[in-house]
């Protein structure tokens, strides 16, 4: 008698061989996968919602850089995921999802939950493909892990068809685990941008996202002080250097300090690394860099952009910055870098300042809170953020700082609610590092459907849910506009009463009103955290509580400086 596996004990037997360690999702209606994970030492960290699943998969695969899986039914369930995979395609999270799809024999006949599944994910992913015969799914499932983690990484599909669950796989298979490649920039694309790099005197560094899927090393940080390169990093590029360096000058675009805007006015060559350059990061690039050459340095054709004259390297960041790091070029520039140190003198200046000013405020405000973060928990710290109203404080450096050996997760330029309180139970799962969400109370609440799934699963991290009544980015932007009469409660006196926090002893509520208890209030966190307590902090936020270019808004994002100054 032939013996043989079921698909799913294949693919779970696959997964292993892979080195994952953990599945996110809700499994479909049959269940089968139930019976292949007993014996698989796996851990199914069994969600409510399909979404928040796939956030939560992509903040395991950010924490670790490795591919993280989701598993799902069909149909609505698939659907449901949609959003996640906007989310952890523009964040290049190396994602696998699973799902069952409508039997091949039931294909066009109005079956239960039938649905074009391919066509819905298909935009949204690196790779889709459904499985129609058996001898295919190890074959899948190894194409998928290598196209996950390799080149600008990111998420793949695989639909698993009913009636193809119920076929036996051939036992004995062997598995070839996904290899990570790495591809060097060519020596004429090397040579043609160093002719810009080697004669310019005042350099600028930007480090995207796309650096976080590399081998991490402190060449950047070298080439930099090398070259007297001035060190920028998108929303999503930080943590790969470490913003305690002198020549870091904080996050790109729509974040920079005004105080450090004149590095970029100045600069003679942009070189970024790993960077779609999406329109957060380049705010008001049409402003400062209209005769400035951009070195673009990305492993994806897609991620390049046309909107600038320069010179693109198709290849790793890092390998282009080692190559450069080992010729000579000019001696840093001593002009540049000190201007360098003037304005980051200026911008700390200014926060010292500022946060002298709050301590005669009344209530408790994000910088402070920042401060307190920053001083009170561990410097391993994995912060995941939000982009709302308040939360957006921690993106202006030098507010709050990724020093070397913490990590930092945001939303991607989709900034998908929610998604930052749900990754944060994936963080967690992935490390032993403290994990601490930073989220708004609107994306708190959006995310609570899977507050149960730590309770279930204790999975230990601080929250702290900046109260400020409902959507205060919406608020603002009404009373920014003078529509404050209209009838849309975007935020309320009763939404800011409080969040409610469910009773369990594996969580800790905690609330902060006043400065004066907040430092208090952090450090009974932090005990409770280390007491493996799931601990959610209410902080109460006024919504006027905005930084200063933030402040004019109009649309998605605020006016530029020059407009603002104007108003």
């Amino acid at each position: 008698m032939t013996v043989s596996l079921s698909p799913w004990d294949a693919i779970i037997d696959y997964l292993k061989s892979a080195g994952v360690r953990h599945l996110f999702g809700l499994p479909s209606d049959d269940l089968k996968i139930v019976s292949s994970l007993p014996s698989s030492g796996m851990d199914f960290i069994l969600c409510k919602d399909q979404r928040n699943a796939v956030f939560m998969a992509a903040g395991y695969a950010l924490t670790t850089n490795q591919m993280s899986v989701c598993v799902v039914g069909k149909g609505p369930a698939l659907s449901n995921t949609l959003t996640g995979l906007l989310e952890a395609k523009n964040l290049g999270a190396p994602l696998l999802l699973l799902a069952l799809g409508t039997g091949g024999d039931k294909l066009g006949t109005r079956s239960f939950q039938e649905a074009d599944q391919i066509s819905l994910v298909k935009p949204l992913v690196k790779w889709a493909y459904r499985v129609e015969h058996v001898d295919r799914l190890v074959w899948a499932m190894e194409r998928a892990a290598f196209l996950a983690i390799n080149g600008a990484p990111g998420p793949v599909y695989i639909e698993l068809p009913e009636n193809l669950m119920d076929q036996p796989v051939p036992t004995g298979l062997q598995f070839t685990p996904p290899e990570k490649l790495t591809c060097s920039p060519s020596l004429r694309e090397l040579d043609a941008a160093w002719a810009i790099i080697k004669t310019a005197r005042r350099p600028l560094i930007l480090v995207g996202g796309g650096m976080k899927s590399g081998t991490p090393n402190d060449v950047i940080e070298l080439f930099a002080h090398q070259h007297g390169a001035a060190l920028f990093a998108t929303a999503s590029g930080r943590g790969v250097v470490d913003e305690d360096h002198e020549l870091f000058c904080g996050v790109a675009g729509l974040y920079t300090d005004i105080n450090l805007r004149q590095i970029w006015e100045k600069s003679d060559v942009v070189i970024t690394l790993g960077s779609r350059l999406e329109e957060t990061a380049t705010f008001e690039w049409d402003i400062f860099l209209q005769d400035t050459p951009l070195i673009q340095v990305n492993v994806n054709l897609e991620d390049f952009a046309h909107e600038y004259r320069g010179v693109k390297l198709l290849g790793d960041g890092y390998a282009a910055v080692e190559q450069w790091h080992d010729r000579l070029g000019q001696k840093p520039d001593g002009e540049w870098l000190e201007m360098i140190r003037s304005c980051k003198e200026k911008a700390f200046s200014q926060r010292a300042i500022y946060l002298e000013k709050l301590k005669k405020a009344p209530g408790i405000h994000v910088p402070e809170l920042l401060e307190m973060i920053q001083t009170e928990f561990p410097e391993n710290l994995v912060l995941l953020q939000e982009n709302g109203l308040q939360d957006m404080w921690s993106y202006f450096y030098p507010y709050f700082r990724f020093t070397h050996g913490s990590l930092s997760i945001v939303p991607s330029d989709q900034t998908s609610l929610g998604f930052g309180a749900a990754a944060a139970l994936g963080a967690s799962v992935a490390t032993k590092c403290p994990v601490v969400a930073l989220v708004g109370d609107g994306a708190f609440n959006l995310f609570c459907s899977d507050f149960m799934t730590a309770v279930e699963y204790q999975i230990p991290l601080i929250y702290l849910v900046l109260n400020n009544g409902g959507y205060g980015w919406l608020q603002n932007q009404m009373n920014y506009k003078h529509l404050s009469g209209q009838s849309l409660p975007f935020v309320s006196e009763a939404a800011k009463a409080g969040i409610q926090i469910p009773r369990y002893e594996f969580v800790e509520s905690l609330a902060i009103r006043s400065k004066g208890e907040a430092k208090e209030q952090l450090q009974l966190a932090w005990q409770k955290y280390q007491e493996n307590k799931l601990v959610v902090v209410e902080v109460y936020a006024d919504l006027a509580d905005v930084h200063e270019k933030i402040s004019h808004v109009y649309g998605d994002f605020p006016l530029y400086e020059q407009q603002a100054s104007k108003n």
